[in-house]
């Protein structure tokens, strides 16, 4: 096995190292140390950032996983001070792939409008080789220092290329089936023939009147499945590609293998398709579809950070970008500190800095910075939404797991819900933070104890492509009903009969309310309780109540996919009064509902006995288990039925 010789050298403050690739046996190496086959030739220098360096480009790609690792890893031979070729390893296949493909030396495979030459890439900085990776601790203080500086190495640069993988160019017609479900196999080289194509007819004006049907006229059944191919490759699912391909004021350029194009010309196409698709409505979105969400919200980023005048909280932020992977849990965070302050400007953009970049600090601690910091800096609670009794065990219970939300329905349905009089009353939430005790105080409204807990349908992160499957759910969905109807409707002797609720109405229309959470079939609408989908709790009771074999409720009925997106994996619970709802999977009787004034969702909490770590003898201290929907409260109702009370969270 080669024996890798090259060291970096230290970095000075300020400094950034770009690399170059040269070609084999020019001037920059040894006549007699040619490039070994497979090996590429490259110089790599020591430059000012503030300097300023020479116009460079910056890379932005995807490590890739273990399974994408080059066994054994190709060679870089880079040339030093006096000429002597040194190897440094390439393990990441991507990352040789580009590098092949940005080679001095490489003959553009056709002549069609998206092809490149790669003559023209100069120097580029790719973190992978311009930081020093390895694990000694002056390598780890190198990294901590490029990082903080991350956002400025890309605004410096001439250009940024964002590197979407090697190109597949399998044959596909529309004359032959589509594989379904095989989005590999579509020729990803096709697709940006496709954005070029739609973005020239924008251009002069070529494309028909939007209307239910003119989609098919830009874009035919094979386009759009190499669109989508598109969308699913590794490049959109890593977190720190969007401080990257959202900078703005640096013209940037998207590489797929051969092709090339600007990002203004795919962010055209796409706003085309986003345009028409909006026309055929939530229920009939093609599939596969040509529409790339992820360009349409870089594009969005880049213009908050042009402008630097707000728009979008930290929050928010980091709930759009919750889906994407990280190698390490931090980065999910640091990799949004950057746009934030740019999206605030310099105005405002100062508060961001006390989230540090710093890889020896905990997990849970640069968590609770984050969490604090949105707290103190928007006055709101809005976070508590996304806190899970079921998260990571080392965080507080105030403080959510940003790496992995467990929810989204809470937050997202805060706009239509009034729980705490926010909107009604104009009310505020009334917190104080203990930095030292690392405890949160918030002055709440205690509803109601809870005595009935039914579990839930699957595990929160019990998912992946079999969840849309009828095969797959009908065998866990049945029983589940059936036996959710016997907890709802007990069967003591004599009839089971419709029940008034606590909260008004009928127990099986609150049955539906919280099964939906209160929110009208369709994903993305934001209606409460018109067309709540009703399921036949009460029939399914009385059938088993006088021995009859109850009819099976099937999941293809209406309302079945909002179901599985937005409740299935809570906890149905029944309070002492009388109250119907749902919330967190770890649930328990004895746990309490409470109202926040000022929070539009309750809150589910749990008392923490005097004999348990941070218990008080007094019962002071909560652990927050999760929001929650309670049928009957979620419009303020409790709000002056009961004094305020201190609840001190840990």
């Amino acid at each position: 096995m080669m024996e890798f010789t090259y060291k970096h050298a230290p970095l000075e403050q300020g400094h950034i190292r770009l690399l170059r690739l040269e070609l084999p046996g020019s001037e920059k190496l040894q006549p007699d140390h040619p490039a070994p086959d497979g090996s590429i030739a490259a110089t790599l220098t020591h430059h000012d950032l503030s300097g300023p360096p020479p116009p460079y480009t910056a890379l932005s790609y995807t490590w890739g996983d273990e399974k994408e690792r080059l066994h054994p890893p190709q060679t870089l031979n880079i040339a030093s001070p006096d000429s002597t070729p040194e190897t440094f390893p390439i393990h990441q296949s991507n990352l040789y792939a580009f590098l092949c493909q940005a080679r001095p030396d490489l003959v553009p495979s056709h002549n069609g409008a998206t092809s490149r030459r790669a003559a023209n890439v100069g120097y580029i900085w790719i973190d992978a080789i311009c930081i020093n990776q390895a694990d000694e601790e002056t390598a780890k203080q190198e990294k901590t220092a490029q990082l903080k500086i991350m956002s400025q190495i890309y605004a410096s640069a001439s250009r940024i290329i964002i590197w979407l993988g090697p190109v597949k160019e399998h044959k596909l017609t529309l004359d032959a089936p589509l594989p379904e479900n095989l989005w590999p196999a579509y020729p990803t080289g096709h697709a940006m023939d496709t954005y070029q194509r739609v973005a020239v007819a924008w251009a002069n004006s070529q494309l028909p009147d939007i209307s239910p049907t003119s989609l098919l006229k830009i874009v035919n059944q094979m386009d759009c499945a190499c669109l989508e191919a598109v969308t699913r490759l590794s490049y959109w699912k890593r977190s720190w590609i969007y401080q990257e391909a959202s900078t703005p004021n640096v013209p940037r350029e998207f590489w797929l293998g051969g092709h090339a194009l600007w990002f203004e010309a795919l962010a055209v196409a796409n706003g085309v398709f986003h345009s028409h698709m909006l026309e055929l409505g939530l229920n009939k979105i093609p599939s596969p579809s040509p529409l790339n969400v992820d360009i349409a919200y870089l594009q969005e980023l880049t213009l908050l950070r042009q402008h630097g005048k707000g728009g979008l909280s930290l929050l928010d932020l980091m709930v759009k970008t919750n889906s994407l992977d990280a190698r390490w849990p931090v980065d999910k965070v640091y990799a949004m500190m950057n746009i934030a302050r740019d999206i605030y400007g310099e105005k405002d953009g100062d508060i961001f800095n006390s989230v540090r970049v710093d890889y020896e600090l905990p997990t849970e601690d640069v968590y609770m910075d984050v969490a604090t910091l949105i707290i103190e800096t928007t006055k709101e609670l809005d976070v508590l939404l996304f806190c899970s009794a079921g998260q990571y065990k080392g965080l507080k219970s105030w403080v959510p797991n940003f790496y992995r939300f467990v929810y989204s329905v809470p937050y997202r349905t805060r706009e239509v819900y009034d729980a705490g009089g926010g909107k009604s009353s104009g009310k505020k939430p009334r917190f104080s933070l203990n930095k030292v005790a690392q405890t949160l105080s918030v002055w709440e409204v205690k509803v109601d104890m809870v005595v009935g807990i039914y579990p839930s349908m699957r595990r929160p992160l019990q998912w992946g492509d079999y969840t849309s499957k009828t095969e797959f759910w009908q065998p866990i969905f049945g029983p589940w009903i059936r036996s959710l109807a016997r907890f709802v409707f007990p069967q003591p002797d004599g009839d089971v009969v419709e029940e008034a609720y606590v909260g008004g109405g009928t127990l099986s229309e609150a049955v539906d309310s919280a099964l939906s959470w209160g929110m009208a079939p369709g994903y993305g609408t934001l209606k409460r309780d018109v067309d709540v989908p009703h399921w036949p709790l009460l029939e399914q009771a009385q059938a088993s109540a006088s021995e009859r074999e109850p009819e099976e409720i099937s999941v293809e009925r209406q309302g079945f996919q909002d179901f599985l997106m937005q409740t299935s994996a809570m906890a149905f619970f029944r309070t002492s009064r009388g109250y119907l709802g749902v919330g967190d999977e770890k649930m328990a009787a004895g746990d309490v509902v409470v109202v926040i004034p000022g929070l539009a969702v309750p809150l589910v909490l749990r008392a923490i006995p005097s004999y348990e770590a941070g218990g008080s003898a007094d019962g002071a201290r909560w652990r927050l288990v999760g929001p929650c929907y309670t049928k009957g409260i979620m419009d303020g109702e409790w709000l002056g039925k009961r004094e305020e009370q201190e609840f001190i969270l840990i």
